[in-house]
């Protein structure tokens, strides 16, 4: 990383770090491999503790604001500090503790952000002492997890890009589980463009929409003069989003973010309503939909005029396979909270909650419309713990 590390006291992470005017690296005797931090164990507390007790929103915001105060090395050694204790609580004996309160990996994860955010005396029982963890089963810290990307993005301007050294994820720890139960994602080519897409609830877009954006955006991801054109940006990648939603929140805007490896491009817009579910009528508004983002990306990078686009015939089976859609019921407040501050839920994660929560609002729909839950890994079935 090229930053000058701080003396740091050992601790339940086994963290021994290196001191002195050059950058130098500790081997972690948990993690097993070099890290490199800035910020120590006894300045990483000092701010978790001014959480305070049962943190909301709001203590998550100020801590937001703190960090943001500090130097780029200091917020990205907090992510890994953050990662590293949550790695060891990321063990079977943790999870036993717990799986009573927890419907899914990110149910547990969230638990366990609970017990950091609960500060340092009472994160060093739930390490040393794995059933101490069930009294945190029924909370969740969740937004401690976006604090320093998005304290590192106000302070910086940039894209937060940081690779902690190691996952938080459920199962990364394969000293205490015997095997890595987290699949490694494939390494397969990436494309220069990417794009996601979301609508609000009640503004979904005729079934072919969607369909007809993807189409559009792979003809242009795949085609050599937009290649060439998106070469002068000077990143490899990228990744637009877009939000159709009529309601006003989030506000109609665009931002952009650029980092070392990426731009990226938010885009929140209040469309008109469509007139038309032919694909034939659609195709031109989402060829103009993809094709203003880019110009948007443009002009704010002063690129090169915009390529001519040359699409592929349509697939025979757009707007097709589609069932008449059933009016959406509204979130209980506590999961819409959780998909405006992370823009959006896996389905996973939404049929977690409600099987965790079978008796609140839109339960019965949202469970015979999402997906069943993955089987959770027993953690009798392996060492560690």
């Amino acid at each position: 990383m090229g930053v000058l590390p701080m003396a740091a006291r050992g601790g339940p992470l086994g963290s021994s770090w290196g001191h002195g005017s050059e950058c130098s690296g500790a081997r972690n005797p948990v993690v097993g491999h070099t890290v490199f931090v800035v910020i120590d164990d006894d300045a990483f507390w000092a701010l978790i503790g001014t959480l305070g007790r049962d943190p909301d929103d709001d203590d998550f915001t100020r801590l937001t604001d703190r960090l943001a105060n500090r130097s780029a090395e200091d917020i990205t050694g907090f992510a890994d500090q953050l990662a590293l204790a949550l790695y060891a609580l990321d063990t079977p004996a943790h999870f036993a503790a717990v799986r009573p309160f927890v419907a899914g990996d990110d149910s547990f994860l969230y638990v366990r952000c609970a017990a950091v955010a609960a500060g340092r005396k009472a994160y060093e029982k739930a390490a040393g002492q794995p059933k101490s963890l069930e009294r945190f089963g029924d909370r969740d810290a969740e937004p401690l997890l976006t604090v320093a990307p998005e304290a590192f993005e106000r302070a910086t301007g940039m894209l937060w890009e940081h690779e902690t050294p190691v996952s938080y994820e459920m199962g990364s720890n394969a000293s205490a589980w015997g095997a890595v139960l987290v699949p490694a994602e494939p390494d397969l080519p990436r494309s220069w463009l990417t794009m996601m897409c979301g609508w609000g609830l009640g503004d979904w877009p005729p079934p072919a929409y969607g369909q007809l954006l993807d189409h559009v955006m792979q003809a242009l991801a795949h085609d050599p003069a937009w290649e060439r054109w998106w070469s002068a940006a000077g990143v490899p990648e990228c990744e637009l989003s877009l939000i159709h939603d009529r309601s006003g929140f989030p506000t109609p805007g665009t931002t952009f973010k650029k980092g070392r490896k990426r731009i990226a491009a938010e885009f929140v817009r209040n469309p008109a309503p469509f007139t038309s579910d032919d694909p034939t009528d659609l195709l031109p508004h989402a060829v103009d939909e993809v094709v203003s983002m880019l110009a948007a990306v443009r002009d704010r990078f002063d690129l090169p005029p915009l390529p001519p686009v040359d699409l592929p015939p349509l697939p025979a089976d757009i707007g097709r396979g589609f069932a008449e859609e059933e009016p959406l019921p509204p979130l209980p407040p506590e999961l819409f909270k959780r998909v405006t501050r992370q823009g959006g839920l896996k389905p996973e994660s939404i049929a977690a909650y409600y099987r965790h929560n079978p008796n609140a609002e839109g339960a019965d729909f949202w469970l015979r419309h999402l997906p069943s839950l993955t089987e959770i890994p027993d953690p009798d079935q392996h060492a560690g713990g």
